[in-house]
């Protein structure tokens, strides 16, 4: 699943594109508003909310000489619209969920990457970054990460990019950062733990 454009799961078309834009927002907007915020041109996007119009899904509003559009939330397929427009903040959620639930909690967990900035696409992984405690039993901390990334591949249909580093290698790795420590420090979203910038200090 393209994860910043959960809409494409269903359909490539135009249509979803002004949906997707109109879900994140009670906002009246515009048709060429709405062209320009989805990427799409005002020809074909005046077309899909003609569509939409005459389905109930989009409210059309005068507004002097021109038209206001919004989702009309009172439609029977509304929530769905909502709820597709809501998948990236719902996947944190599970992935807060999980990791929470876990009988050995990670000092650290966050996403990061193409997910985090929200710019992936149906190849990207959905990539985390887990801090193993010192004290973890190995084999039931496997079974919880591997158990992370099957969820992570049922939910989404993404490979789960899992990057693991122990407690005890921290303070070498911040002597000699890796690249993924920049990353987290730009767009980590923290998961569980200690906040990732704290964990992989300054550059």
């Amino acid at each position: 699943m393209n994860v910043s454009r959960p809409f494409e799961a269903v359909s490539s078309t135009v249509d979803v594109d002004v949906l997707a834009v109109l879900a994140s927002s009670t906002m009246p907007r515009s048709g060429r508003e709405l062209a320009r915020r989805a990427g799409r041109s005002s020809t074909g996007v005046q077309h899909a909310l003609d569509r939409l119009v005459e389905h109930g899904l989009v409210a059309r509003l005068e507004a002097g000489r021109s038209f206001l559009y919004t989702l009309n939330r009172d439609h029977l397929l509304a929530p769905v619209v909502e709820k597709m427009a809501e998948a990236r903040p719902e996947l944190i959620r599970r992935l807060r969920d999980e990791i929470g639930s876990w009988r050995t909690p990670p000092a650290h967990a966050s996403l990061f990457g193409s997910t985090a900035r929200g710019d992936g696409d149906t190849a990207s992984d959905i990539d985390l970054f887990l801090v193993r405690p010192a004290d973890a039993e190995e084999d039931l901390w496997a079974e919880q990460v591997n158990g992370l990334a099957d969820s992570v591949r049922a939910w989404t249909g993404n490979n789960a990019g899992i990057v693991e580093v122990s407690e005890d290698e921290l303070s070498e790795l911040r002597e000699s950062p890796p690249p993924v420590f920049g990353e987290l420090r730009r767009d980590a979203i923290d998961l569980a733990g200690e906040p990732a910038r704290n964990l992989v200090g300054r550059p």
